[in-house]
Order: structure tokens, then C-alpha cells, then sequence
């Protein structure tokens, strides 16, 4: 297992640094696609002992900025030490057949959630398995209305796996 992860690990640096002319924290671990993106974080994920968080999300949406801002406080910084976290775009929000779909990236949406939403929160294993489905119910506050970071971040802290 440990030859494994030597072997994946160093896989993903010849990946991530391989044609790089300069390397850039945010060109680190560039890929062409949202799936692929998820696998690499994965198998990142699985060399630091971590679980993925996927962020599915829209500029134009207001819980969705919210959700960005308060990734910036302190209690949610500490909660998301334990995760490897991916954020998807889903572009804006579109009428195809009388329904409302996102313009990019639904069938990821789709093969990863139950409900076509965003913002919304799902955790994986490094195996790319869904460990859990972050409802907003549990983390959203009522009043004044937006994400609540003390919930949030005490759900991720109980899925989050402990840090060595």
C-alpha cells in the first residue's frame, strides 16, 4: 500500500510539473476537465490522509457568494485543513424542455447528487465514493438568512478524517 502511494505520488508530480514553464500555486495541479480534476485530488486526498469536498456552485448565486465568504472565517479555515477541496462551476442557470438546468458541468452534478442545487456540499473518499451529502438545512441559518460557519463547520468536522 505504502509502494502505491510512493508510486501515485510521484505520477501526480510528473503530471502537475511536467511542460510547466513556471509554476504557479494555481497551475499546480491543472487538468483539462472537472472529472479529471476530481480523480487527482482524489489520489492527493489519499497521500495526505484527507477526504475531498466537492463545491458545486454560481457566481450569480447569492447563497453561493455567501458560501465563498465565509470559507474565509477562522472556524471553517480549521474545519477544511482535513479536506482536499474542489470547486465546480456551474455556469448559469437555463430553461432547456421547460426545466431549469446549469449550463456546465450537470451530469457531474448529477452522478454526484441527489438534488439539483447550489450551492451544495458533498464529500468524498479517495476513492471518489460519496461518504456524505451536506444538507442546508443543517447549516444554513434562519435569521438573518445565509450559511451558518459554526454549523458548517462542525458537520465537516465530523466527517473529516484526523489529521497526522
Amino acid at each position: 500500500m505504502r509502494k502505491q502511494l510512493i508510486l501515485t505520488a510521484v505520477f501526480i508530480f510528473f503530471i502537475c510539473f511536467s511542460g510547466f514553464s513556471s509554476l504557479r500555486a494555481e497551475s499546480m495541479f491543472a487538468v483539462e476537465s472537472e472529472s479529471a480534476k476530481i480523480a487527482v485530488t482524489c489520489q492527493k486526498a489519499a497521500i495526505v490522509n484527507r477526504l475531498v469536498l466537492l463545491k458545486f456552485s454560481a457566481e450569480w448565486c447569492p447563497w453561493c457568494v455567501d458560501m465563498k465568504k465565509i470559507f474565509q472565517e477562522r472556524c471553517l479555515i480549521s474545519a477544511l485543513k482535513g479536506y482536499e477541496l474542489v470547486e465546480i462551476d456551474v455556469g448559469k442557470r437555463i430553461m432547456v424542455k421547460g426545466k431549469k438546468i446549469y449550463e456546465k458541468n450537470l451530469g457531474l452534478m448529477k452522478k454526484y447528487a441527489e438534488k439539483i442545487f447550489v450551492p451544495q456540499l458533498i464529500i468524498l473518499d479517495t476513492q471518489g465514493r460519496v461518504v456524505a451529502r451536506l444538507n442546508p438545512d443543517d447549516y444554513e441559518r434562519k435569521s438573518p438568512e445565509g450559511n451558518d460557519p459554526a454549523k458548517l463547520a462542525g458537520l465537516l468536522n465530523h466527517y473529516r478524517r484526523p489529521l497526522k
